[in-house]
């Protein structure tokens, strides 16, 4: 505990004592987090905290874990079903693996742009996961993003063929491994702190990221190729264990609740402009950028779609998603 916290709980102490009343011990939430400190994903994460520390006079706060300090993200959250973390912003396809009915959130061009990803995933989609999940013991406090993924390689893409049989990384999703064999490539699922040492050892020849993680992780020095396809745009997901939550005074959930709706659309904002802004950073750094036919990829991802969404609830999902 930092030297200012310790004072400010001994003067709390101190003035409950005062009023005759026992003091309230201050509660600190451990939340894990995958990117590094100069990404949109740590801001946002110290955002949440700072915001959860002044509702509730300092009684809450989060201590921010960044750059995967507490394990990748199947192991944050595996910590946080066990209870040894408290909160994390994993992605849905990874939480998929939990939470089947986030697969519809890793469909291939399920969202048409960046205004129809956030008009839905800020809205019906959000409240409908969070009950989904809830089940599952999950807590959805939020929906956040990672961006639009494109795809890095060690070799120039200028169309859909020239993917085929190569190795790409994908998330340990099998959606994402469905996807990119759609593609025709030799997919393979890699958690993402090993994605750089794989790309440079030649594991594997290409992965997706977003423009913002690809510059901020620098991928680019050892994938220099950057097709721009948009194939998915990425969520997360700002969750905790859901007995941990109902376990917490009720004021303390609503609280968390509208804090982490906040977060996520104010994230949703902050990463678009980042992504939007970073690919000239890219161009400047020597990065060869593509542009492919969209479509033919198009036409691949729809055997994905019948693999996959398959009940009357992922079936729901993806009609919250495509009537809006």
């Amino acid at each position: 505990m930092k030297r200012r916290d310790v004072l400010a709980g001994g003067s709390a102490m101190a003035m409950a004592m005062a009023m005759g009343r026992p003091a309230k011990a201050a509660t600190e939430f451990r939340f894990a987090h995958f990117s590094p400190t100069a990404d949109p994903q740590h801001e946002t994460a110290v955002a949440f905290a700072d915001a959860l520390a002044a509702a509730t006079d300092g009684e809450y706060s989060a201590r921010v874990f960044p750059n995967a300090q507490l394990g990748g993200e199947v192991d944050v959250v595996e910590g946080i079903l066990l209870g040894t973390i408290d909160m994390s912003t994993p992605g849905a396809a990874v939480l998929a693996n939990w939470v089947p009915e986030m697969n519809v959130l890793n469909m291939p061009f399920v969202f048409r742009d960046w205004d129809h990803y956030t008009e839905v995933a800020q809205g019906v989609l959000l409240d409908r996961m969070a009950e989904v999940a809830a089940a599952r013991n999950i807590r959805v406090l939020g929906m956040l993003t990672s961006g639009a993924r494109h795809i890095m390689t060690t070799f120039p893409v200028e169309e859909f063929a020239a993917l085929t049989d190569k190795k790409i990384r994908t998330v340990q999703n099998p959606v994402h491994v469905a996807t990119f064999n759609a593609f025709g490539a030799n997919a393979t699922a890699i958690a993402y702190p090993e994605v750089y040492s794989s790309l440079q050892t030649g594991v594997v020849q290409g992965a997706d990221a977003a423009n913002t993680n690809y510059y901020s992780q620098k991928f680019y020095e050892v994938a220099p190729y950057w097709a721009q396809v948009s194939w998915l745009f990425y969520s997360n997901c700002l969750v905790m264990r859901e007995d941990k939550f109902q376990a917490l005074p009720a004021d303390v959930q609503t609280t968390l609740q509208e804090i982490g709706r906040q977060t996520g659309v104010d994230h949703f904002a902050r990463y678009r402009a980042s992504d939007e802004s970073t690919l000239d950073l890219l161009v400047a750094e020597g990065v060869t950028v593509t542009q492919p036919d969209r479509a033919p990829f198009i036409d691949a991802a729809q055997a994905v779609y019948d693999e996959f969404l398959t009940t009357d609830g992922e079936r729901e999902m993806l009609a919250l998603i495509t009537s809006s």
